[in-house]
């Protein structure tokens, strides 16, 4: 069987259920267009991806770099000190270190990513139940929420996944300085901010000397179109805090292809910002055409993908995307293991480019009849 034969065998009953409920991954196997991994599909360039199969044979042969020159390279391409800087196999590493290992007391609105409340260790989870239909962070409210729940950190991701809704600049602000004075941390998620409108100059690391207690994580496979790589990071200048996350961390968690790309990045910088743009374009007609869905009700978005409520003659969000799958091989998220009410009622929509974008919508008119 040649390679491209083995990835369209039929799905299997079976599969279908599997890949429409479980957790994410692992979708390279079959032949379908995914709509729920979140992903940039113009980056990175062709250029890059002939150099990185060129170079395959060494990088796996090879130990990657000490963590010292890994930092460096980070360093280089996130304009951050690199003694500011922990780098690691994804945030989804980070997580359990400091909600499990350093055991802390969190707060987290939600619905949110679900490691952020899976992970927290019994009785230190407190949720801040974001209302509907907006799903808006009241930043005055949570940081009372806060400060009643003594946790010992506040989680906020912004844009945030899944409802694709950034918390503006000024107020996260506010919350950093609320907590601080409050002597809480704020963890924030800023993985999809390069694809909203404001982008990066409304991150939070560009304060990381005015706010000791605000710890930046994140993914760079989002923005960069390299999940696979696993590469991830905190920004903070709270040497304490950064310190127990280093001496938690093993020695090579990052691996040599992740280091190659790093490598690479800073000349790449242009095309990555071309790119973003592009996916933002993609995104905002993928919007527009969801809007044009009789009933459908749909949030702004703000990150690279887009949340809907269905209408209300629709089927449920895990029916339609069973529908989807064996019918059409498109893959869409419902949201029935978040922690909100009637989550099936609600689908997170990766934007892929503009022509596959139309086709979701296309099928989800048709198979909603």
């Amino acid at each position: 069987m040649n390679s491209t034969a083995q990835y369209n065998v039929p799905l299997r009953s079976g599969d279908v259920s599997d890949l429409v409920n479980r957790f994410p991954g692992g979708y390279w196997k079959y032949d379908i267009k995914d709509f729920v991994l979140l992903v940039n599909p113009y980056f990175p360039p062709q250029a890059f991806l002939d150099e990185l199969k060129e170079a395959l044979p060494r990088l796996i042969a090879c130990y990657p770099s000490p963590n010292v020159q890994m930092l460096q390279l980070l360093a280089d391409v996130v304009k951050i000190p690199a003694h500011n800087l922990v780098i690691c196999n994804g945030v989804a590493e980070l997580i359990p270190i400091l909600l499990g290992r350093l055991g802390m007391r969190i707060a987290v609105p939600v619905p949110t990513f679900n490691p952020y409340e899976t992970t927290a260790l019994p009785g230190r989870l407190s949720r801040f139940i974001l209302p509907p239909p907006h799903f808006e962070l009241d930043v005055h409210c949570y940081a009372a929420f806060a400060r009643a729940n003594c946790v010992d950190a506040a989680v906020v991701i912004s844009p945030n996944n899944p409802t694709s809704r950034i918390v503006p600049y000024e107020d996260l602000l506010y919350l950093a300085s609320a907590l601080r004075d409050q002597q809480q941390l704020l963890l924030i998620d800023e993985s999809f901010i390069e694809f909203s409108e404001v982008g990066r100059s409304a991150s939070l690391e560009n304060h990381l000397i005015e706010f000791p207690n605000v710890i930046v994580l994140k993914s760079l496979g989002k923005i960069y179109g390299t999940c696979g790589l696993r590469i991830g990071y905190a920004a903070s200048s709270n040497a304490q805090t950064m310190n127990e996350i280093r001496a938690a961390l093993p020695a090579w968690n990052v691996n040599t292809f992740a280091e190659f790309f790093l490598s690479k990045l800073p000349h790449l910088a242009q095309a990555a910002k071309q790119s973003w743009i592009r996916v933002g374009s993609d995104r905002d007609k993928l919007y527009a055409d969801l809007r044009s869905i009789d009933g459908m009700r749909v949030l702004k978005p703000d990150a690279n993908f887009v949340f809907c409520e269905l209408p209300p003659h629709f089927p449920d969000g895990d029916v339609i995307a069973s529908k989807l799958l064996k019918e059409r091989r498109i893959l869409i998220r419902h949201n029935g293991g978040k922690t909100i009410q009637n989550g099936k009622r609600f689908l997170r929509i990766a934007s892929r480019t503009e022509d596959d974008n139309r086709l979701l919508v296309e099928a989800l008119k048709v198979i909603s009849d």
